[in-house]
């Protein structure tokens, strides 16, 4: 059966830390371009291509916060400035410019239900500047300046129910075959975010053939060459595809039709898997079963990598 993963107030503060990026972040396409001059002096104007490459900005911190995998591809100029100099901004400006990075599919802006029945004075006010509707809906963006003021208390209620909505909760049943080495992860959440599909079957995999867990493995930001070469490295290769036949601690990879890897789960038996979607701190490590996978990935296609 499934139940809520209960979060611990230790798990929530540390959350709460690494929730915004110390520099706000903005995405603008060439339609855009009239809205720089806004942003004064005290910014920096990157091109998307150097702003992709920039080692401090291509963290798995912002990378995660901003959710950079859903970025339109039409994105032509990002502009990094200073966490307190957006709310100085014309109140007109700064709608047009967040409603914009709503439009793009930047991260840190929610519809307004995860905000219904939370939100009192002070924070009431605090964030109403950060509100805005587009195509009919409302949303509220959270910044940095703004995130630092808020209550302690609708802070955690606003992560509980991202969290809540985020991911699924994970099987918690007795009956349900385990591994020793995950069982400490199984229905917990990262403190911070890196830790995904990659790094989490390469751990599974690594620690039972270790004989004890390999923790920093699985906290890593594994990308898809270093997963191939872990396999490599502990003896797995790819096999044809039999779902009838998927053997204990065989790895399942789904890959997209130009063959990049798009997800990885660690098969522990009998049809169960040790899984971690995605490499946001919302995202637990869960036992799923066959069935959610090929329900959550059939888009993509299955290889099997087997010992």
């Amino acid at each position: 059966m499934s139940k809520r993963i209960n979060l611990s107030q230790g798990k929530l503060e540390k959350w709460e830390e690494a929730f915004i990026p110390e520099k706000d972040v903005f995405f603008l396409r060439e339609q855009d371009k009239h809205l720089l001059k806004e942003f004064g002096k005290n910014c920096l104007l990157f091109s998307k291509e150097e702003f992709m490459k920039h080692p401090t900005y291509t963290a798995v911190s912002y990378a995660s916060c901003y959710t950079y995998w859903t970025l339109s591809k039409d994105i032509t100029t990002v502009v990094v400035l200073p966490h307190r100099v957006f709310p100085s901004l014309d109140q007109k400006v700064k709608t047009a410019i967040l409603k914009i990075q709503q439009q793009v599919g930047r991260g840190l802006v929610f519809e307004a239900r995860y905000f219904e029945g939370i939100l009192r004075e002070p924070a009431k006010s605090l964030l109403a500047p950060y509100e805005f509707f587009s195509n009919s809906r409302q949303y509220t963006a959270i910044q940095k300046e703004v995130w630092n003021q808020l209550p302690k208390s609708l802070k955690s209620d606003l992560l509980n129910r991202i969290a809540f909505d985020y991911d699924t909760p994970g099987i918690f049943d007795p009956y349900v075959p385990t591994e020793s080495v995950t069982s400490t992860y199984v229905n917990t959440y990262p403190n911070e975010h890196g830790a995904n599909c990659l790094s989490s079957t390469l751990f599974a995999a690594a620690s039972i053939q270790e004989g004890y867990t390999l923790d920093w493995i699985i906290k890593e930001w594994v990308h898809p060459t270093t997963f191939i070469n872990g396999l490599t490295q502990l003896g797995y290769k790819e096999v044809p595809l039999s779902m009838d036949a998927i053997f204990q601690h065989d790895i399942l990879v789904w890959k997209d039709d130009k063959n990049q890897i798009i997800h990885a789960s660690f098969h522990i038996d009998q049809n169960y898997f040790f899984n971690k979607n995605g490499q946001v701190f919302f995202n637990p490590w869960k036992t799923v079963h066959m069935r959610e996978l090929e329900e959550q990935w059939s888009a993509y296609k299955i290889h099997v990598y087997r010992k």
